[in-house]
């Protein structure tokens, strides 16, 4: 009897030593994964700590890009580990391209150094000589979209059924490479509209003012301009009405029309209403494949070529974080009266990465495209 009770109690024995040392073994990975673990937290909070972000806009003081730039640059530094100081400096020129090729040839990428200004995708498609920085080799940080919309006076065109016979318009725009020109010249042509090109406007605002004293009848301008100068003076008034907004796309083609623009209809929306078919042809087929890579990114964080993982990675998560911050969307209502939809690091670097690879016969339309009203 004795001899049978030995086997189970050596058996207990066995089985509590194992636990404990299965115990111990746990203890101890939490112990050293917890060590690990505010190491990293340390190493990450002190990467920033003591020391200044920069941030640079290429466009001048005041404007709307250091606007959007600086109102950002307030609540960027709270959302960064360390909070370091976060200056904004202008580096206007070369209709914006000075800002990129400095983050490309000249600043350090030490991941203290970020670009935040409005790209020019049509520049890096057509490979323009000024633009030398290459878009697909600085990391994406973040990036807004700013939607954008067209509009007509009423005195040729009264309703939208109309647009189609008008005799004698014309489209007031800044630069045939511009988004708002080359959108809104794809998007008339795709429609079958007749109408004259005026080009040479300095801004927005410029064509704008164009429109109230008569000199030009349609614009695509921002939707910040349109709720704020273009509605109240002119639609409100029954000079004009709004005509569709220009949707968001990927680069597989599928566009969507925008959240924030609730009230104008998308371009398909539009064509379809008009036509009583969906858009379809070469020109759309153009109009498709340029909208995300000169709409979609209008306000780009980039990094100069180079840039470490780890403060690529910090700046990335922070400039999310800014995007959700109630306290930033109040001030994006007062700026604009909407929120600037957000384009992820993901979505942002696939489009980056598409400028540079044009088919030829898209290079080929559009060069000629713009060359012929230059």
């Amino acid at each position: 009897m004795l001899f049978g009770q030995e086997k189970p109690h050596r058996y207990l024995v066995s089985k509590a030593f194992f636990s404990l040392m299965l115990l111990k073994t746990f203890i101890l990975s939490v112990f050293l994964s917890l060590i690990i673990g505010s190491s990293a937290g340390a190493q990450e909070s002190t990467y920033y700590q003591g020391k200044t972000l920069t941030i640079y806009v290429g466009r001048t003081p005041g404007s709307g890009a250091d606007l959007a730039a600086r109102v950002f640059a307030q609540f960027w530094s709270q959302y960064i580990p360390g909070e370091p100081t976060v200056v904004v400096r202008n580096l206007p020129g070369g209709g914006g391209t000075r800002v990129w090729n400095y983050g490309a040839e000249v600043a350090p990428n030490d991941g203290l150094h970020v670009l935040f200004s409005p790209t020019n995708g049509a520049a890096a498609v057509l490979k323009e000589p000024g633009l030398r920085a290459d878009f697909s080799t600085m990391p994406f940080v973040g990036g807004l979209l700013s939607p954008n919309m067209a509009y007509i006076r009423t005195e040729k065109v009264s309703s939208p059924d109309q647009l189609l016979t008008a005799q004698g318009l014309r489209f007031g725009g800044q630069n045939p490479a511009l988004r708002f020109d080359l959108l809104g010249r794809l998007a008339l042509d795709a429609l079958g509209v007749e109408y004259q090109y005026v080009t040479g406007f300095p801004g927005g605002a410029d064509v704008f003012n164009a429109i109230r004293r008569s000199e030009v009848d349609i614009q695509v301008a921002s939707l910040g301009l349109y709720r704020f100068s273009i509605e109240p003076t002119l639609v409100d008034e029954g000079l004009a009405i709004p005509l569709w907004h220009n949707p968001s796309a990927d680069t597989e083609g599928n566009v969507m029309a925008l959240d924030v623009v609730p009230d104008i209809p998308s371009y398909m929306e539009f064509y379809r209403s008009v036509h009583g078919r969906d858009p379809s042809g070469e020109i759309y087929e153009m109009y498709k494949w340029i909208l995300p890579r000169v709409n979609n990114i209008v306000y780009a964080a980039l990094l100069p070529p180079g840039a470490p993982e780890e403060p690529t990675r910090i700046l990335r998560e922070s400039f999310v974080s800014v995007t959700n911050d109630p306290s930033y969307q109040a001030e994006e209502q007062t700026m604009y009266g909407f929120s600037l939809p957000l384009i992820g690091a993901e979505e942002g670097t696939e489009i980056l990465r598409s400028l540079y690879d044009v088919p030829d016969e898209v290079a080929s339309f559009l060069k000629a495209y713009i060359d012929e009203v230059r």
